[in-house]
């Protein structure tokens, strides 16, 4: 199986064209055995995080659209040099300086903080695309680790149908072994007890495979309500390689690593908006005035600027405080790294031990634990040990299988932590580099 990266689209259609998607393509995951490659792509589909996200930068888009724009002009009108006293009290035409008056007025925020908030929308946006890969790396991790677990409880609970069937032979053993007296009637019940020892553990894996069958089902289906059809896996688990050598080229081209970088432009916008408030806005007014009609009507032009009196002082409080914020960032963004070191160090370490212990328990342990049930078993059907030695040794031999399929768990999902997090993620950026 080969894992090629994805390109998540981000724009959804109508519920009519969604619905025919999903019975189109769920309906066919129906038809066979669901593979993990199926379940990413179902899940990219239809997870809601990412439909959020796909409404966020939609709203990020449309907030760089309005940004920088010129404020509305403001209507006005009004009524000049009106008199209160004297012969032309309260009249509108017998005084010459009286003036009717209507115009427009425009505010033009200065160059610098337009310009500021255009860069800090686009920053949001950035931010919020950044986000989109940090979320569908979150998911596929997700949906490869909830796949993996149940995959391999499936091959657990086929360990006990074998074991089960076992079981019934060792009882059909022992009846004959009490008819021609050469053990005890007591005996027969041990092979009873064992049973009821298998199927208990067995009810535990049946409700472990449930849980991890509805929480499969309900990661990758649009109506994660609808459990009555619950999909099947395929009989080989997904082969997930990787060059380890590599590995630690490209951390910096992470997702969680780049998103520090459209945070620290987030803040650079703010510092220039704090910056902006030093420069002064300005306006101008024009205005056309009418007086009586034996007065000629005039025509007014103002000009209003602001007084950077208290600016900077408002202004350079801000300017640290973001300064301030943008040393949190850096800091955030080396504590990040050194965290995936670390994971990556641990996952390549335990790596290393898993396959040094399943090459062990598969080439020594298990082939040895079988050699000793078989021998035990002989010298039960001679009459020289006893039932228990033999049910002792089939207990070990099941532990050395769960505990084989164990590992086998861990090194897949360390696997499929790993190419997740750090491989698929650099994948065009190794390429573009080469």
């Amino acid at each position: 199986m080969n894992f090629n990266k994805e390109k998540l689209s981000l724009k959804w259609g109508g519920c009519s064209i969604a619905t025919i998607c999903f019975f189109l393509s769920y309906g066919h995951a129906y038809a066979q055995p669901l593979t993990l490659d199926t379940a990413l792509k179902l899940a990219e589909q239809y997870a809601p995080t990412l439909r959020a996200n796909s409404a966020q930068i939609e709203g990020a888009e449309n907030m760089v659209s309005a940004s920088g724009i010129l404020p509305n002009p403001k209507l006005f009108v009004g009524l000049d040099n009106y008199p209160v006293s004297g012969d032309a009290a309260w009249s509108v035409t017998q005084e010459g300086m009286t003036m009717k008056k209507i115009g427009i007025m425009q505010d033009f925020p200065n160059r610098a903080k337009r310009l500021a908030e255009i860069e800090l929308a686009k920053a949001e946006l950035g931010s919020a695309n950044a986000q989109t890969e940090i979320l569908r790396i979150e998911l596929r991790q997700k949906v490869a680790s909830v796949w993996l677990k149940r995959f391999y409880l499936e091959r657990k609970l086929a360990l006990y149908d074998d074991l089960l069937s076992e079981n019934g032979l060792l009882f059909q053993i022992t009846q004959t072994q009490v008819t021609s007296g050469r053990t005890m009637v007591t005996n027969a019940i041990s092979p009873k007890l064992d049973k009821t020892v298998l199927l208990d553990q067995k009810d535990d894996l049946l409700r472990d495979l449930n849980k991890a069958k509805l929480e499969l089902h309900r990661l990758i289906s649009a109506d994660s309500s609808r459990t009555t059809e619950i999909e099947s896996l395929p009989s080989q688990e997904p082969v997930i390689n990787f060059d380890t050598s590599r590995l630690y080229h490209h951390l910096h081209q992470l997702p969680e690593l780049k998103a520090f970088q459209a945070e620290r432009q987030t803040a650079e916008a703010k510092l220039k908006q704090a910056q902006a408030l030093q420069k002064s806005d300005w306006s101008i007014e024009f205005a056309y005035q009418h007086r009586a009609p034996e007065f000629g009507d005039m025509i007014g032009v103002h000009l209003t600027t602001e007084l950077p009196v208290f600016s900077k002082k408002r202004s350079s409080s801000l300017v640290q405080a973001i300064l301030a914020e943008q040393n949190r960032i850096t800091a955030d963004q080396e504590i990040k790294y050194r965290e995936h070191l670390t994971m990556l160090d641990e996952g390549l370490s335990d790596l290393k031990a898993l396959d040094q212990q399943i090459q062990r328990t598969v080439q020594s342990t298990l082939p040895l634990t079988k050699q000793k049930v078989n021998l035990q078993l002989a010298s039960y059907q001679a009459g020289k040990a006893n039932l228990s030695d033999v049910i002792e040794t089939r207990q070990a031999l099941l532990n050395q299988r769960l505990r084989l399929i164990d590992l086998q768990q861990q090194q897949a999902m360390i696997k499929a932590q790993l190419y997740f997090s750090f491989v698929e993620p650099t994948l065009n950026h190794a390429e573009e580099s080469r």
